[in-house]
């Protein structure tokens, strides 16, 4: 479909975002299960390969690492990590069956730096994953830089970042709001900001407990 002149320069700057047709034969290996099935039904299927999701959080740590569990402890993942916002914790990710050898940690402030490690990785043969945190989140030019990247190498990213502006247009594939429960229960609420083939979806819980610690799920 063609478009004028200003929506097509638009377009290729990420601030706007083009909708599609699903395919009517969408390739299995295109998609990754997230290991919940109430999050890969919503997803039609799981997390896409050769592209860049988000994931807005609240609060941080509420549950977004306990999110990615199953995608980290896949054997033969090797999996960058720009600026983590803590050190993480050894003990931990060995209990989620995570291959410590596996996990490469990056911490880099200057953002043009961290960018280019992240380019670097999903040009590498030797990353599969890339987990980018980002306080304020990257910008438009940023994150179409990661989205080329990704869909050359077939690789998967994800951008880690506090709540962004509803009118926000960015060269995201999937976007995701997380916050946490009401009434102290551990269990994280997901909402579906932006999907392939699919209109956003209200909030809903998604049963991450059953991936913690008996003592952590106390607190």
């Amino acid at each position: 479909m063609a478009f004028p002149a200003q929506v097509e320069a638009l377009v290729k700057q990420g601030l706007v975002w083009q909708g599609q047709q699903a395919p009517l034969h969408k390739s299995p290996s295109s998609v990754l299960t997230t290991g919940w099935p109430e999050l890969d039904q919503r997803l039609a299927g799981g997390w896409l390969q050769g592209c860049v999701h988000e994931l807005q959080l609240q609060l941080p740590f509420i549950g977004e690492l306990a999110l990615l569990f199953p995608l980290l402890s896949q054997p033969n993942i090797t999996s960058l990590w720009v600026n983590p916002p803590a050190v993480p914790y050894a003990p931990g990710l060995s209990y989620q069956n995570i291959a410590l050898s596996q996990q490469v940690v990056v911490q880099e402030p200057d953002d043009m730096l961290a960018l280019w490690a992240a380019e670097q990785a999903l040009q590498s043969k030797a990353v599969d994953l890339v987990l980018f945190w980002h306080a304020s989140g990257l910008s438009a030019a940023a994150v179409r830089r990661l989205q080329q990247a990704a869909e050359a190498a077939q690789k998967t990213v994800f951008i880690i970042t506090a709540t962004q502006p509803e009118d926000d247009a960015r060269a995201y594939a999937m976007r995701l709001r997380l916050t946490s429960s009401l009434g102290g229960s551990s269990a994280l609420q997901i909402a579906v900001l932006k999907r392939r083939y699919g209109w956003p979806l209200p909030p809903f819980s998604c049963a991450i407990e059953s991936r913690l610690p008996k003592r952590r799920r106390a607190l």
